[in-house]
C-alpha cells in the first residue's frame, strides 16, 4: 500500500479504474481484435517468406470463397449468440434479483467468447484483402488462412463453453453456491478474528475537532482505503471516524469522516475524500451484508405470489445458514483500524450480529408466513445455527424463534397444519430433524 498522498494515482481512482475494467463488457473483446488485427498483418508476410504450410493448400478463388464465408458467417453468428445471451441474463435478473445482472456480466467466458468471435470476423475480413495482391497475382496466404480456419474452430469452442457456462449460471443452485463462496469468501477477509477475540476500541475521543463533508452527487458508499487511513491518522495523531456504512447512500454535504486530535488541521480535506469509493450500487467486495441482502432478495422473489416456490427459497436460505454459521462465530466489531502499537487511529460502523440475523431471516419469515415448508426450514436454519455459535449470540437467535413460532400460530389455524409447521425440517419437508431440547424463548 504506498503512503498517504504519496502516490501519483489516488486510491479512489485506482479502485473506479479496478471497477470499470471489471465491469465493462468491451475490453477484453477490443484487446482480441488488436491481436487478430496484428496477426492479420504478420501471418501474409511469413507467407510471402516461407514454402511450408501448416494446413491445406489453397487456390485463389478457394482461398476468397472461404475467407469470405468465414468473415460473413461469424458476423452473423455473433449478433445472433449475444441476441440470445442477453435475453438469457435479462430472465435470470428477473428470476433471481436485478442486483445480479453486473454478476452476469462479469463472467469472464463471456467476454472471451465476444472476443474470440469478433477477432476471428476481423481477422478473416483483413487476410481476405491480400489473396491475389502484390507483385503475385497468384499470391494466396496458405499459412494465414489456416489460422482463420484454427480461429473458426476456437470460435466453435467457446461457443459450446459459453452455451454450458450460460445454461449451468442460470440455475437456481449454481448461482447460489457461486454468491455464497464469494461472500465466504469476503467475510473471512473483513471479520478474520474468531468471537471472543477483543479488540479495544479505545477512549471515546471525545468532541471532534472538524468534520468532513461529502463533495459530488448522490451515490452508495462501497469502499474506503483503511490503511491510508490508519497511516495518516498515526502520522498527525489523531483519530479518524468513517461516518457512513458501506453501503450507505450519501448525498453532497453528508457528514463523511468527523476528526479527533489537536493536530487534525494536517489531514486536508480532499486528501480523505480520495479514499472513498462510492457508485451507482453496492459491492460484495468489501461489504458481506450485500451479501445476505442478494440471497434475501432471491428467497424473497421465489415466494412472490407471482412466483409461489418456496424451495427455492429454502435453497437460499441454505446457503444464509452457511453465513451466519460462518460469520456467527466471528468478532463484528468494534470496527476500529489500528496501528503497529496497537493504537486506535480509525473508528468506522459495522453491523451488529443482530443486524445480520434479521437482514437474513426476516423478509423470508414475513414473505413465507404461510407456507409450511419455509417455516420449518427456518426453524432448522435457526436451529442449526444457536448450536453452532457462542452463546452470546443465542438470545438474537431465541428472539427470532419467538417470532417466527408466534407467526406461524397467527397464519396456521388448522391444528394438524399448526403441528407440522411446528416441526423442524433442514429440507423444509420430507426431513423432519430430531428438535431435541427446544431453546427456553423457543418453545
Amino acid at each position: 500500500m504506498p503512503k498517504s498522498g504519496r502516490s501519483l494515482v489516488s486510491w479512489r481512482t485506482r479502485w473506479r479504474v479496478y471497477e470499470y475494467l471489471r465491469n465493462t463488457l468491451w475490453i477484453v473483446p477490443f484487446g482480441c481484435v488488436v491481436l487478430a488485427v496484428v496477426l492479420a498483418v504478420v501471418m501474409p508476410d511469413v507467407d510471402r517468406h516461407t514454402t511450408a504450410t501448416i494446413g491445406i493448400r489453397f487456390g485463389s478463388d478457394a482461398a476468397r470463397g472461404v475467407l469470405g464465408a468465414v468473415a460473413s458467417g461469424m458476423i452473423t453468428f455473433t449478433g445472433f449468440v449475444f441476441s440470445i445471451l442477453l435475453l438469457a441474463v435479462q430472465f435470470g435478473s428477473n428470476q433471481f434479483s436485478p442486483r445480479m445482472l453486473r454478476r452476469f456480466l462479469r463472467d469472464p467466458t463471456t467476454k472471451m467468447a465476444l472476443g474470440t468471435f469478433m477477432a476471428t470476423f476481423v481477422y478473416a475480413l483483413m487476410v481476405l484483402r491480400v489473396v491475389g495482391t502484390g507483385n503475385d497475382a497468384n499470391f494466396v496466404p496458405d499459412n494465414s488462412i489456416s489460422v482463420g480456419l484454427l480461429l473458426l474452430l476456437l470460435s466453435m469452442l467457446m461457443f459450446l463453453r459459453l452455451l454450458s457456462r450460460t445454461t449451468q449460471g442460470l440455475r437456481v443452485a449454481a448461482v447460489l453456491a457461486d454468491l455464497g463462496r464469494d461472500a465466504r469468501r469476503v467475510m473471512d477477509r473483513m471479520y478474520p478474528d474468531p468471537a471472543g477475540a477483543t479488540e479495544s476500541p479505545g477512549p471515546e475521543p471525545g468532541d471532534p475537532a472538524r468534520a468532513v463533508g461529502y463533495r459530488g452527487g448522490p451515490a452508495i458508499v462501497q469502499s474506503v482505503d483503511l490503511p491510508s487511513l490508519v497511516e495518516r491518522a498515526r502520522q498527525a495523531d489523531a483519530v479518524i471516524e468513517f461516518v457512513p456504512r458501506f453501503g450507505d447512500l450519501v448525498a453532497d454535504g453528508a457528514p463523511l469522516f468527523r476528526l479527533y486530535g489537536d493536530r487534525a488541521a494536517a489531514i486536508g480535506d480532499d486528501w480523505l475524500r480520495s479514499t472513498v469509493a462510492t457508485g451507482d450500487e453496492r459491492n460484495l467486495r468489501h461489504d458481506p451484508a450485500f451479501a445476505f441482502r442478494l440471497l434475501a432478495d432471491i428467497s424473497a422473489k421465489a415466494l412472490s405470489p407471482g412466483v409461489n416456490d418456496p424451495t427455492t427459497s429454502g435453497q437460499a436460505l441454505d446457503q444464509i445458514e452457511l453465513l451466519l454459521r460462518q460469520i456467527g462465530g466471528r468478532r463484528l466489531g468494534p470496527g476500529v483500524g489500528v496501528d503497529a502499537t496497537g493504537s486506535v487511529r480509525v473508528r468506522y460502523r459495522v453491523p451488529s450480529w443482530e443486524d445480520y440475523l434479521s437482514l437474513a431471516i426476516d423478509e423470508t419469515r414475513q414473505f413465507g408466513a404461510g407456507s409450511i415448508q419455509v417455516v420449518r426450514r427456518l426453524r432448522a436454519l435457526l436451529r442449526n445455527v444457536r448450536a453452532a455459535v457462542p452463546e452470546i449470540r443465542w438470545p438474537a437467535i431465541d428472539a427470532e424463534l419467538a417470532t417466527l413460532n408466534a407467526s406461524a400460530g397467527r397464519m396456521f389455524h388448522e391444528e394438524s397444519d399448526r403441528l407440522v409447521a411446528a416441526a423442524s425440517d433442514g429440507q423444509g419437508l420430507g426431513a423432519t430433524d430430531d428438535p431435541g431440547p427446544p431453546p427456553p424463548s423457543a418453545a
